[in-house]
């Protein structure tokens, strides 16, 4: 799969399980996320998520058939750019 770190952080840490396993908000689970990560794994992932955002016109749509989200912390929005946008925020 070309974008392997957003299908693992999708359907890892912000899977069914999320809230027992790495906390309760998006900014728990991210930094569950961070601490588990080398800065090149975290780099890794800003790179694939920018090439994810410019290879597709319809982020929304694209991101609905690819990944899926098991748990949606209000504070991690209900957009795909809004997710991105927060998950990128965290990694930095």
């Amino acid at each position: 799969m070309r974008f392997e770190l957003i299908d693992h952080l999708t359907k890892v840490y912000f899977g069914q399980d999320a809230d027992i396993l790495f906390g309760e908000t998006g900014a728990e689970i991210m930094a569950s996320y961070r601490e588990s990560s080398t800065p090149a794994e975290l780099a890794a992932l800003r790179a694939e998520i920018a090439d994810y955002r410019g290879s597709h016109d319809d982020l929304e749509a694209a991101f609905a058939r690819d990944f899926e989200r098991d748990y949606l912390p209000e504070d991690f929005g209900r957009t795909a750019a809004e997710f991105f946008d927060r998950v990128l925020a965290a990694v930095q």
